[in-house]
């Protein structure tokens, strides 16, 4: 179920990836995100995966594994699932598109896809967003969605699942800076895209959590030995719960409680 990082050099990707007990992990690959698209409420509208790869291709196990995944999803929380392909070395003018239902991917315009996404409920006000889906993300599809997408729309990437009894159960946000672990916390300004998040979690009935390692730039060293683990449920106040602390490999087990003290 795993892929090529989409950050990377990311320490729990890498260390999943050489981990014998991962099965019950899915992320998408380094060319490949799977978006959770919200409109001015923060309310979850439709789940769409997005694929930096040449327009006449067949779909890759890559693609197909990450529409499964955002169909499972869908399945627990009545959303749309769309498929986007963009060739990442063009502007955006034309895209491959995918929606529940249809057998082909057809190449459509941008004025098609700004079209649609508006009629399956985004307010497309033509402002630039604030916040961008990651700094390294730059390419055609997410240019695009800055100059279309602005303040009415919130997007959050999922960077990991978590599977029990082989549906999802857990939607798990990775945090990673040169902070000492006691003293993150999770930034205020990210809590729009925690909310939407949560919202999704909780129209498909799973759990979000949010999990930080500290990183240093000079000398490079990603420390993923030991993770500060954080509930966040918008229903509840406060919406954030710090849990405690985990060993990578209670990490990996399913455990999330942590040890508060640890």
């Amino acid at each position: 179920m795993f892929f090529l990082g989409y950050y990377e050099g990311n320490g729990i990707y890498d260390y999943l990836d050489r981990c014998e007990n991962q099965k019950n992990f899915y992320r998408t690959g380094r060319t490949l995100w799977l978006l959770a698209y919200g409109n001015r409420d923060l309310e979850p509208v439709i789940l769409t995966v997005a694929s930096a790869n040449p327009l006449d291709v067949p779909p890759t196990p890559a693609e197909r594994a990450a529409v499964h995944a955002a169909g499972q999803i869908a399945d627990g929380s009545g959303l749309p699932v769309s498929f986007i392909r963009f060739d990442p070395g063009r502007p955006l003018r034309q895209a491959g598109y995918w929606e529940r239902g249809m057998r082909e991917i057809p190449v459509v315009s941008a004025a098609f896809l700004k079209d649609r996404f508006h009629r399956l409920g985004l307010e497309m006000n033509e402002m630039t967003a604030h916040k961008e889906i990651n700094d390294k993300s730059s390419g055609a599809y997410h240019e695009w969605q800055r100059a279309h997408m602005g303040d009415a729309v919130t997007v959050a990437d999922i960077d990991l699942l978590w599977y029990a009894d082989k549906k999802p159960a857990e939607i798990i946000e990775l945090k990673r800076s040169y902070i000492e672990l006691e003293q993150w916390q999770p930034y205020r300004q990210d809590y729009k895209n925690f909310i939407l998040l949560s919202k999704l979690a909780g129209r498909c009935g799973l759990r979000f959590y949010i999990v930080y390692n500290r990183r240093t730039k000079t000398p490079f060293y990603d420390d993923i030995s030991r993770l500060k683990i954080f509930r966040f449920d918008h229903r509840c106040d406060p919406c954030c719960q710090f849990l405690g602390y985990c060993l990578i490999g209670e990490f990996v087990q399913g455990q999330r409680d942590g040890n508060r003290d640890g």
